[in-house]
């Protein structure tokens, strides 16, 4: 289980860093930097409590070095988009992990800027990290490498959606638990 476990975190990794490398993912960057009037964001992006799937991430444990150099922040892990916007800064402050940025302007995302507008509104204010767990001791981790930092509409914790209120709303329940949020079939306890 182990190895294939690092097996699926080295591909991961790979397409990650891959995709970061593209001439799209420069001008991309280039771009963002240099708007002056498209919005930013400071979020808290990771804590050290326990998640929905029962882990805890040690904060002092965060290695940045990659992220840093390709400071890409995403809409709900969608790898294969355009970012929306990218970190500025990033550190740990008071035990949680800060990012600040910018969003990219609507020359080159303009669904960045549909973002900022929920963003300022303070509808969208959810992040979630997407990293490769590189140490653990039981469910605690202890090492990990940030690859990116996404908003989201609907972010992981403890509380489960029943299976007909997200039909409902229209999400798509296996995506869902793909983004490890757990969805209850009707009749069970909330």
């Amino acid at each position: 289980m182990q190895e294939t476990f690092k097996k699926f975190n080295k591909e991961i990794k790979d397409k990650m860093l891959e995709w970061l490398k593209s001439e799209e993912m420069k001008s991309f960057i280039e771009q963002t930097k240099a708007a002056k009037d498209a919005g930013s964001f400071e979020v808290v992006i990771s804590t050290a409590d326990i998640d929905r799937s029962g882990e805890s991430i040690n904060q002092d444990g965060w290695n940045l070095a990659h992220y840093k150099q390709n400071p890409v922040v995403l809409w709900g892990h969608d790898y294969y988009s355009l970012p929306i916007g990218i970190t500025e800064s990033i550190q740990v402050e008071n035990g949680k992990l800060v990012a600040r940025g910018r969003f990219a302007p609507a020359e080159a995302n303009p669904f960045a800027q549909q973002v900022r507008k929920l963003y300022d509104l303070k509808i969208v204010r959810a992040t979630s990290v997407g990293f490769i767990a590189k140490e653990m001791e039981e469910n605690l981790i202890t090492q990990a490498e940030l690859l990116e930092f996404s908003f989201v509409p609907v972010p992981a914790n403890p509380y489960a959606l029943t299976q007909s209120k997200a039909i409902e709303m229209g999400f798509d329940t296996e995506l869902l638990r793909m983004k490890g949020i757990e969805v209850k079939k009707d009749g069970a306890n909330e």
